[in-house]
């Protein structure tokens, strides 16, 4: 299973940078997480949604912007330290990846953070961008109650929680960021979830398997029931066997 961090536990300094390699047309440097190199999952608190997303359907590259309220301000922190340690990386590392030192004035004007300023007494925003598969998008969203639920149905001011991959630096020829993506959306549904019926057929049936009614019979009409099917069977016994003497006595007078 995937190891998803919360925001709140997740420890910059543990980030794993790898040199970037030629990708396209571009240079890709993945990162991982602590001693066992996973891959950085990592779960944003409750946030609330600045878009419609059926207005972004159809963009080529699709990005989710985000409110951060005043009493998760430690959430944007974060961002804001994912930065400086991505810059801080590239210039540490600058001789090793792209064969000279960089200054870090440089390195600084190429990064394009995650994070930008906002206005005193204002809530920042965050833009996320949305993975996009031959044109249709490919993150999962599910409601409060864990029902899957298509992301189209996410409305401006809606609230939410999302699961973040941080997978790596992308260096372009002038600029370069990290690449962080939401690989999936709890959306917290304001209409009414009391029922969840689900749409296809879902027994598991058994072909062998005889009905059984008596678990919604009254015992008393069970009884009379089985007293009438033995009458019954008693009835067709008789008329049989009454037929068959019949049948003897009509071959006893053709004989004769």
């Amino acid at each position: 299973m995937t190891s998803v961090k919360t925001y709140e536990s997740i420890q910059v300094d543990k980030f794993n940078y790898n040199k970037p390699t030629k990708y396209n047309n571009s240079y890709f440097g993945p990162l991982s997480y602590d001693t066992n190199t996973e891959p950085i999952y990592l779960q944003t608190p409750k946030l609330r949604c600045k878009i419609n997303v059926k207005d972004i359907l159809e963009h080529k590259n699709p990005y989710l912007e985000v409110t951060i309220p005043k009493n998760r301000l430690d959430f944007y922190d974060l961002f804001l330290s994912i930065d400086d340690k991505n810059v801080k990386t590239t210039f540490d590392k600058s001789e090793e990846w792209f064969g000279k030192a960089l200054p870090i004035e440089a390195i600084e004007e190429m990064y394009k953070p995650i994070t930008k300023g906002f206005k005193k007494n204002t809530e920042p925003t965050i833009k996320f961008k949305i993975p996009v598969s031959k044109g249709k998008l490919q993150c999962s969203c599910y409601n409060q109650t864990k029902n899957f639920i298509d992301i189209s149905e996410i409305k401006e001011n809606d609230e939410l929680i999302l699961i973040l991959h941080l997978k790596g630096l992308k260096v372009l020829k002038q600029n370069y960021f990290c690449e962080c993506y939401i690989s999936q959306i709890k959306l917290f549904q304001e209409k009414d979830l009391k029922y969840n019926i689900i749409e296809e057929y879902s027994f598991v049936d058994n072909e062998d398997e005889e009905e059984d009614y008596t678990d919604i019979l009254d015992p008393e009409l069970i009884k009379e029931f089985n007293k009438e099917k033995v009458e019954k069977e008693k009835r067709i016994h008789e008329i049989k066997q009454k037929m068959e003497e019949n049948k003897k006595i009509l071959e006893d007078l053709e004989n004769n």
